[in-house]
């Protein structure tokens, strides 16, 4: 195993002064001279290096770095999956642009992974009963601003909840009714403070 770390590095190393990049070289902690020697190499001197035992780099793991690389990929992951659960649950591109940022390319191919069809035209307005649960329910979630990434998380779960319904509403008309419910309380909040 050591000889072939030792191959690994030497080989990128090599690879990288052949391209003239030494700030590679330097960052992996070579010196100028060790830079020097390894450049005039022979064929023969550099298989006898490989195979020697001896390993001559240290390894260390930057703890910190490492914590702070699980946790991103831990809040990525996350991101991963409110994505694909939105996109399961009828999320419109409008949606997840505007909660993910994601281009209608991304979101169709997205879609075509999750083998996840969506019927062309408007967004079906939900009747009166399903806008009624899916008002009482966003009151109960009691979350502020709608557009946040709570917000979402909340309205996947109604979403989710009203899905036993034969007319059963998909994310993008839950946030279109949520949206719709939010700008009538501003406006009301607006009138009675005038």
């Amino acid at each position: 195993m050591l000889s072939s770390i030792n191959r690994l590095i030497l080989t990128s190393t090599l690879t990288a002064i052949q391209a003239g990049d030494f700030s590679f070289c330097y960052k992996m902690g070579f010196t100028q001279n060790e830079i020097s020697k390894l450049a005039t190499i022979t064929a023969d001197e550099l298989i006898i290096l490989c195979r020697m035992s001896s390993q001559f780099m240290r390894y260390a793991i930057d703890h910190d770095k490492l914590v702070a690389l699980l946790n991103t990929t831990a809040q990525e992951a996350s991101r991963q999956s409110l994505i694909n659960q939105a996109i399961i649950l009828g999320g419109s591109i409008a949606l997840l642009h505007h909660f993910f940022g994601l281009t209608s390319n991304e979101v169709c191919a997205r879609r075509r992974l999750l083998a996840v069809n969506v019927p062309s035209g408007r967004t079906p307005t939900p009747d009166e009963v399903i806008d009624t649960e899916i008002w009482q329910r966003w009151k109960l979630a009691c979350i502020s601003p709608a557009d946040s990434l709570e917000g979402l998380s909340a309205m996947l779960l109604i979403t989710e909840s009203l899905s036993h319904h034969k007319h059963a509403p998909t994310l993008t008309a839950v946030w279109n009714r949520i949206t719709l419910f939010e700008e009538m309380q501003n406006t009301r909040r607006g009138c009675h403070a005038g």
